[in-house]
């Protein structure tokens, strides 16, 4: 079954806690501090994958965790790390964020890799906090959260050539008679309902992709009939085949060739609705089914003139026969010279992007959410209440014990360094009101 869709849940692991413990040796009293730091939580990472051809596994399975850190032991031995969590998937794998729909990478080559989650960092033991005064700290740092995430997965075919045109046009029977792919056919429109692939040999050094794409109808731009799905599929190929059905002519009733007409307007028209410049690339056109043509005058003059037509606008047009092979090889041949040069043209864009240095890793930086202090509560003695998130204070207050005296010292001269506690006086917080940081309330004081 070929799966181009998938909605996964991604869990890195928790950072691994700091710990408080002394050195305790004999003849050694007094000890230093000698907590271990906690290891980093595991990331939960995407890879691209030439041997993974579809995203059916994540139908099967769609939550996926890091492996969380160790907590540091005595002795300043830190905890181990988590351990990350990779998930292959096809190559031209696209990922969204699935709550906001923002875009997030495009994996198109074999290796390429995507952080989805980060595991969170390993707490600080309390040697860590040692200053002149502060000799002997009894408060450490807890590890934080690994990052949490819905993603949706879309894989568009990474073809060299993409056979498109309305249904029933031959599209899967070209496929299955140049290729080892044996796609349904059948003499019915919408035969084919998900994409088909086969490698096309020529000899032994040419060869290409082909992708038989379902038929598409007028409106799939919007949807209709699937065409979504299908459209984002001809997005990656840098060659069109147009199938277009010769029989067609024999059953229309106005002008000479209005029907082939139509047949080629619409596929164009709908390609242009969906992305302009999909039109800018080669698009050979294969009229089919012309051996059933034979013999009938009537019909072959329509189709002449149809050629003509599509001639004066530039286009390149084979008169072929899918089932039979009558006319293929030209077809094949010219579709393997503009295969050529649209990779050589795509070496030239990758090696520009190597020389300006950029990766074939993508990750991502998560901006840190901005201060936001609410008031949510005035009294009659003129204190209030407030809600506070974001900033270096939220982060701050989840890290540490706020029960330990120390701990909450540490952080509060931490946050009048930062300038966080002039923000909150700024916004109208005043000495004895009370603030909500996640789930630890406080009294505010200077």
């Amino acid at each position: 079954m070929f799966i181009d869709e998938a909605t996964v849940e991604v869990k890195a692991g928790d950072g691994g806690n700091g710990i408080v413990a002394f050195r305790r040796e004999k003849y050694v009293p007094s000890g230093g501090p000698a907590g271990g730091d906690g290891g980093k939580g595991g990331d939960v990472v995407i890879q691209a994958d030439h041997h993974v051809k579809t995203l059916i596994d994540f139908s099967r399975k769609r939550h996926f965790k890091g492996g969380r850190g160790r907590h540091g032991e005595g002795g300043r031995k830190k905890g181990s790390d988590g351990e990350s969590t990779l998930l292959k998937v096809p190559l031209a794998t696209q990922i969204f964020d699935s709550q906001t729909g923002e875009f997030l990478a495009d994996l198109i080559v074999t290796g390429q890799t995507f952080v989805a989650a980060h595991g969170g960092e390993g707490g600080r033991g309390n040697p860590r906090f040692v200053t002149s005064s502060r000799q002997a700290p009894r408060f450490a740092e807890t590890g934080s959260e690994g990052e949490e995430r819905i993603l949706k997965l879309s894989l568009k075919i990474l073809a060299d050539v993409a056979v498109i045109g309305l249904p029933n046009a031959g599209k899967s029977t070209l496929i299955a008679a140049v290729s080892a792919a044996r796609p349904k056919i059948a003499d019915y429109p919408f035969t084919t309902l998900e994409p088909n692939l086969g490698v096309i040999r020529l000899d032994a050094i040419s060869q290409f992709v082909m992708a038989d794409i379902p038929g598409l109808i007028r409106g799939a731009h919007k949807g209709a009939g699937l065409g979504h799905q299908f459209l984002k599929h001809i997005e990656r190929a840098p060659v069109f085949i147009h199938m277009i059905d010769a029989t067609a002519i024999q059953t229309e009733t106005r002008q000479s060739g209005a029907s082939l007409w139509r047949a080629f307007a619409v596929i164009n028209r709908e390609l242009r609705k969906w992305q302009p410049e999909l039109l800018e690339r080669p698009q050979l056109v294969g009229i089919n089914k012309m051996d059933a043509l034979a013999g009938d005058e009537e019909a072959l003059e329509k189709v002449n003139k149809f050629q003509e037509k599509l001639k004066s606008l530039g286009c390149e047009i084979f008169s072929i026969s899918a089932a039979s092979g009558e006319g293929l090889q030209p077809l094949l041949w010219r579709t393997m010279e503009l295969v050529l040069e649209s990779r050589v043209q795509a070496q030239k864009e990758l090696n520009l992007q190597i020389s300006q240095g950029q990766s074939v890793q993508v990750t991502r930086v998560e901006p840190e959410a901005p201060l936001a202090i609410k008031e949510i509560a005035r009294y009659e003695d003129g204190m209030s209440e407030w809600d506070v998130t974001g900033g270096a204070i939220e982060k701050m207050v989840k890290r540490f014990d706020m029960t330990n005296h120390e701990a909450m010292l540490f952080v509060h001269r931490h946050l009048e360094q930062k300038g966080t506690l002039i923000e909150l006086k700024n916004a109208g917080v005043k000495i004895g009101d009370l603030v909500h940081i996640g789930k630890v309330a406080f009294a505010f004081e200077e």
